[in-house]
């Protein structure tokens, strides 16, 4: 390997460390305990080091989110070749639930953000990560409206309902709750809510 190949590994090497180490301060002390200076001084390098790798704060936390989306897309890329929306639909919602049960720590960054603590949106790319699944989600709701597998006649509607019941469930998962209130297995569980979910808002395809 030489000088220079091993000096661009090198710089991958930190800038992932840097990634990395902001990603567990976020997680374990807080958004209110991110800063350039403090990812500085846990990876023992100035602060101006941090800068030349990122502009600061904002673009760290949306290159984290961007990773936290790619993620997550491994999980739904099975369900996309599913032909029939409705079960299309299912799959997305257990390929959600999949995601954020085995990956606690993503599924928090993701999804217990506050909006306000950092402004990403400049940093944003042609297409928004995170946009992308629910632009998937979307349109394969309209699919099944279209088709006639539901009499909600809404995609957004339709797509934040399902939403809405896959992310409830999780967090009632991860906090332990449900444990002392029900007894039933957790994949018991998630296979009657989304079975529930499923017989509620759709019906058979009409002729």
């Amino acid at each position: 390997m030489g000088i220079s190949e091993r000096r661009e590994r090198e710089k991958k090497e930190l800038r992932n460390k840097i990634l990395v180490t902001a990603k567990d301060i976020l997680l374990k002390e807080g958004w209110q305990q991110l800063s350039i200076r403090n990812i500085a001084a846990a990876i023992e390098y100035s602060p101006a080091t941090i800068y030349l790798y990122f502009e600061g704060k904002d673009e760290i936390v949306y290159q984290l989110i961007k990773m936290g989306f790619m993620k997550m897309s491994e999980f739904f890329e099975p369900v996309l070749s599913e032909p029939n929306p409705m079960e299309r639909i299912r799959k997305s919602g257990e390929a959600f639930i999949n995601f954020s049960l085995s990956n606690p720590e993503w599924f928090e960054l993701l999804f217990n953000t506050p909006e306000h603590i950092c402004d990403v949106d400049k940093y944003m790319e042609d297409t928004n990560p995170g946009l992308q699944v629910f632009e998937g989600l979307l349109q394969t709701c309209q699919e099944a409206i279209d088709q006639g597998f539901t009499h909600i006649k809404d995609a957004h509607i339709l797509a934040t309902m399902a939403w809405s019941m896959v992310q409830g469930l999780v967090m009632l998962i991860r906090s332990g709750h449900l444990e002392h209130l029900l007894e039933i297995e957790e994949q018991e569980l998630i296979d009657d809510s989304i079975e529930t979910f499923m017989k509620t808002i759709f019906k058979e395809k009409r002729n």
